[in-house]
């Protein structure tokens, strides 16, 4: 598991069999070779796991309006991920949704990867 930067690892209790890590290195890759993420819902890492093509289950912050709206808007129009409410999700059904998405093959529309050239291009633009 990843705490992150929000929360701190010393607060989470010990689970026999899991490492808890405040900070990975090249996480992306990690998440490239995952069978299924459970995720806060943040927009990097959703979005790499989309990227990879990896099924994901994503938590949105409750009154975050990032992760609320435009993260979820935007994994909807790849087609990426199982929205889930923590609020509204028990253990039971966490673990039936990791049973139906684990191993589940995924087809993501792709995602982009001309953003670069596309800026460069449309500020060249307004240079011009």
């Amino acid at each position: 598991m990843v705490a992150g930067p929000r929360v701190d690892r010393t607060t989470l209790p010990d689970v026999p069999g899991l490492e808890v890590h405040s900070y990975v290195p090249d996480l992306y890759r990690q998440l490239a070779a995952c069978d299924l993420a459970v995720v806060q819902g943040g927009l990097t890492t959703s979005m790499e796991l989309t990227a990879a093509g990896r099924p994901f289950l994503y938590f949105p912050l409750r009154h975050h309006f990032e992760q609320s709206f435009h993260v979820s808007h935007r994994l909807d129009q790849y087609g990426a991920g199982k929205r889930m409410d923590y609020d509204e999700s028990t253990p039971e059904s966490i673990a039936e949704a990791i049973a139906e998405e684990i191993g589940r093959e995924v087809s993501y529309r792709p995602v982009e990867t001309d953003g670069a050239r596309r800026a460069a291009a449309r500020i060249a633009e307004l240079l011009s």
